[in-house]
């Protein structure tokens, strides 16, 4: 190998070498957002019967706007309709056995988090425990997908 050859193999590795810590570092100041779907309950043991509220919620980074369906079990669960939140977003749904999808935008961002909210009669309580929130997307107030940085809890 020439003297020049090998200068240029040296010249390689020494600017692979220090492009590395570069790219960790600016990983590593660049945090994603973080936003928590979870679903909140008014009482989480009602006895037959009774009604409770169900809350969709999208916590952390300020949320404008989401699209999402709460599943639920139509054998314990009777949806009786939409609860007040008496904020000023703007918030339709579409209702079908089993499944509501529906849609929220808050140009400011939603109130304590909460994008929705419906009042159902409870049949069996138990079926409290299998109420799903599926958020399809949710847009930070900067407008920013925050899809990537949801995490769910029940």
């Amino acid at each position: 190998m020439t003297t020049n050859a090998r200068a240029l193999v040296a010249f390689a590795i020494v600017l692979t070498a220090c492009t590395e810590p570069q790219r960790a570092e600016r990983s590593r100041l660049s945090p994603s957002p973080s936003v928590e779907a979870r679903i909140d309950l008014s009482d989480s043991l009602p006895s037959p019967g009774k009604s409770v509220v169900v809350t969709a919620r999208l916590l952390g980074t300020p949320i404008a706007s989401a699209t999402a369906r709460l599943v639920y079990d139509t054998s314990g669960l009777e949806l009786v309709g939409e609860e007040p939140l008496g904020d000023t977003a703007t918030r339709v749904m579409n209702p079908q056995p089993g499944v509501i999808r529906f849609a929220g935008v808050a140009p400011n961002g939603f109130s304590d988090g909460r994008v929705y909210a419906w009042r159902f009669v409870v049949r069996n309580s138990a079926s409290l425990l299998g109420l799903r929130l599926v958020v399809d997307e949710v847009h930070t107030v900067s407008r920013a997908d925050a899809a990537a940085a949801l995490s769910r809890k029940p």
